[in-house]
């Protein structure tokens, strides 16, 4: 992988960051397939939340899991195992006949998606260069937009299908997964992880590579003040976030569209909206700075939340204003980048030869950060 060279740059990326279209698409499609799902198994108010929440559960689990793996088995190998997960259970779930069924599988690709971010984000940070990584890694974020609005387009294609529609958006997620898992087999390995099994000579040493990073490293001092804060961050970005995102299908149908086409209509338009603040915090997270683009997006969407609650936003305002709130939503993509740039000591920026390599890395792969879901 090498993002200095342009030929390779886009397909590099693009396979990096298909974890995060993966989710995006699978946490989307299933918000309107609620609709359907729901009356054809009979579903009970606690068992759709369950599903929709499942594969939620299941990347809390593949976050932990998959991360502490890759530093023992690599990073290459496991980002063709974690999207293995996503396809063949999201396969599964679109045979599912029953709630049982249907929550298994989709826990379980939860576990291969949650898997995936730890690995992907580590595998960009560790490759791209220092003077742009908050645009990669801004940019790869951003694909799950383009899983959402991709989700709402699948949909609209077999909605006419009748009310089994769902089974074959399900189906989709899964297959699209393949040409993502057979192109990440032909990505090199991570040379900051070579080095540090000993496999690649360099100026940094194998003995540096493997320096111990412990729990009381993390929290100690400076460091530990910049991890508890931007993990709550995190989690309080999530509870708006997710809490609000997996229902916009249910919020415009219930409140603006009485139409299933209006409301995919609107949830793409939504998806757009999110792709253009992407566009904003992509060209300013390097110029400006990650603590003041994270800042106006939180300071926004808080504004936009109380404006929400006091007063009463119904009809089709409902959509210019889910998007500007996703727009501001996404400059939490700094929340992302900033443990990638400024963690010290045992987590710093190498420089050699024709790559620059991340040594935060180590703490990402091994859990931290890792998404906290709310």
């Amino acid at each position: 992988m090498d993002f200095d060279n342009l030929s390779g740059k886009f397909r590099s990326f693009f396979l990096s960051s298909g974890g995060f279209f993966l989710d995006g698409y699978d946490l989307s499609v299933i918000s309107f397939a609620l609709f359907f799902l729901g009356k054809e198994m009979s579903l009970n108010p606690y068992q759709e939340g369950l599903v929709s929440s499942a594969s939620l559960m299941g990347m809390g689990i593949g976050a932990v899991l998959f991360g502490a793996l890759s530093d023992k088995l690599g990073r290459k190998r496991l980002m063709g195992v974690d999207l293995f997960f996503f396809s063949v259970f999201a396969v599964l779930s679109a045979l599912s006949n029953n709630f049982l069924q249907l929550f298994a599988s989709r826990f379980l690709l939860g576990v291969g998606i949650g898997g995936d971010y730890p690995i992907s984000s580590t595998v960009v940070s560790e490759f791209s260069p220092t003077r742009s990584r908050g645009r990669y890694l801004t940019g790869s974020v951003s694909m799950y937009w383009l899983g959402t609005l991709f989700s709402a387009f699948m949909n609209l294609v077999f909605i006419h299908t009748g009310d089994y529609f769902w089974r074959y958006s399900f189906a989709v997620g899964g297959l699209i997964a393949v040409p993502i898992i057979a192109g990440r087999i032909k990505l090199a390995e991570s040379p900051r992880w070579l080095i540090s099994k000993g496999m690649v000579k360099d100026s940094v040493t194998q003995g540096e590579e493997n320096k111990g990073v412990t729990w009381r490293d993390l929290l100690r001092g400076k460091i530990g003040v910049t991890l508890v804060s931007l993990s709550a961050i995190w989690f309080l970005f999530d509870v708006a976030s997710y809490g609000i995102g997996l229902y916009y299908p249910s919020l415009l149908r219930e409140f603006a569209f009485p139409s299933e086409y209006e409301t995919l209509y609107g949830t793409m338009l939504i998806s757009l909206g999110a792709l253009a603040g992407y566009l904003v915090a992509e060209s300013v997270v390097d110029s400006l700075g990650r603590r003041f683009t994270l800042i106006v997006g939180l300071l926004s969407m808080s504004v936009l939340l109380l404006m929400g609650g006091v007063t009463s936003v119904t009809g089709a305002s409902l959509v210019p204003y889910f998007m500007f709130f996703v727009a501001m939503e996404q400059c939490w993509c700094s929340d992302f980048v900033l443990p990638h740039r400024g963690i010290p000591n045992f987590c710093q920026v190498y420089r050699s030869g024709d790559y620059d390599r991340f040594q935060q890395g180590r703490c990402s792969s091994r859990g931290l950060p890792l998404p906290v879901y709310g």
